[in-house]
């Protein structure tokens, strides 16, 4: 005959102890802080967001603060519409946080929301807002949020040792 089913507690299936709870594995967020670390214990990804609520548009093109995205794995930008009229959102990269390109751009309808990736890697990103219609101002909110893998200094001497 075959053996019992047994517990966690190496009894027979009707074992009278509490059950055992599986353990919750916490993943730190927050605004730059938090590691976690993989099986290996070699990598280190830290996940940021930063919001930006009450953006006036006007006519012209206004740029919102740059973001250096060069160490970033993933990173976008989420603009939300709180306003009456329609925005018009560029998303610009540029390599050296001064000169910038323009990636694409889109319009925001009022209440209407935007995911933006730039398709072009620089070491910089930015936004940059005005309003569809010249005299017609509306309050946009942004989020910037991005994930970056941080190299431990196992990962540092295999990295500068193959680019030698």
């Amino acid at each position: 005959m075959g053996k019992a089913a047994r517990c966690k507690h190496r009894r027979p299936l009707r074992c009278r102890r509490k059950p055992c709870k599986r353990k919750k594995r916490r993943i730190p967020r927050g605004r730059g802080r938090g590691c976690c670390r993989s099986k290996d214990g070699c990598s280190c990804q830290i996940f940021r967001s930063i919001e930006y609520e009450q953006v006036i548009t006007s006519e012209e093109f206004v740029p919102m603060p740059t973001q250096d995205t060069a160490s970033d794995l993933v990173f976008s930008y989420a603009v939300i519409n709180r306003g009456k009229y329609a925005a018009v959102v560029r998303l610009e990269v540029g390599p050296n946080g001064v000169d910038f390109a323009h990636d694409y751009e889109v319009v925001v309808e009022p209440g209407g929301m935007n995911i933006m990736i730039p398709s072009k890697f620089m070491h910089f990103t930015r936004v940059s807002v005005r309003s569809q219609q010249p005299d017609r101002t509306t309050v946009i909110q942004v989020y910037f949020q991005a994930q970056q893998a941080k190299m431990t200094s196992v990962h540092e001497f295999h990295f500068l040792k193959e680019n030698r």
